[in-house]
This record gives C-alpha cells, structure tokens and sequence, in this order.
C-alpha cells in the first residue's frame, strides 16, 4: 500500500470505526486509488493482480459494514459544517433504478417499485449539501432501498 499521510481520503475514513485497522487502511487506499482513477474499472484503478484482489476481498468481507466506511465521512462532513457560517443548502433527490427482464429474479432481491410489469428495481435517495458561497459537494446521505 502506499502511504496515503496527506491524502484526503485519510481524513473521511476512521480507521477506528471498522472491526480491524487493517480494513480501515486498506479503505483507505482503495478511496485513493479509485479517486486517482475516477470511472475506470477496478483493475484499472488499483494497477496490479495483488491490489485488485486486495480490492475484491475488502468489497467481500462481511466484517465490512457500511456504518464502517460512512462513520468517518459524517464526522469529517459535520467538521466542514460547523465550520461554515450562514445557510447550508441540502438538495435531495431520489432515483429509481429499475431493470426490466423476462425473469426478473434475475437481477436478485430488490425492493419492488412501481414502475409495470414484470419491472424491478431500485430506489436510491441522495442528498448533497451547499453553501451559498460554493457547493460543497458532500454527499450528506445516501440510502439504497
């Protein structure tokens, strides 16, 4: 792993909050490596065979939970915020993601939305957070349903 001091990835992740540091650290590195490398594919972003599976066995380790990842997030995004003066504008905005298949289990248990038959699909609830002076662009939530 390379040494990330410095890199703002190490102040949205809170190594602390995940069950062991190592994953903390290897959160890490991954935000690094797939923000260096915004919308290419895994492999791509992390370079190399040991990284890439390093990547796929983080994604896959059921001692990683959501909570883990977001915990430091929040806590840096309330610091960027209380550090702010005057209105914080919050702009939500839900999506639907739905998938349209002769068998829709398929695709795998998602939640059902209303959008026809033999349609599944997804919500996804996302709120983003600003200033008037500038947009911070901090995702405040996200939920998938």
């Amino acid at each position: 792993m390379v040494d990330n001091e410095g890199h703002w990835s190490k102040q949205e992740i809170d190594v602390r909050s995940f069950k062991d540091a190592r994953l903390g650290r290897r959160c890490t590195e991954l935000l690094r490596q797939l923000g260096e490398h915004m919308g290419g594919s895994i492999p791509f972003a992390c370079q190399d065979w040991s990284n890439t599976k390093a990547a796929y066995r983080f994604f896959s380790n059921p001692n990683v939970e959501e909570g883990d990842i977001l915990n430091g997030h929040f806590a840096a995004t309330a610091q960027r915020y209380d550090a702010c003066s005057g209105p914080i504008l919050v702009l939500q905005d839900t999506t639907e993601f739905t998938y349209q298949r002769r068998n829709p289990h398929d695709i795998g248990f998602t939640k059902s939305v209303n959008s026809g038959r033999d349609r599944e699909g997804r919500l996804r609830h996302h709120a983003v957070c600003g200033i008037l002076k500038r947009w911070c662009m901090d995702p405040l939530s996200t939920v998938w349903r």
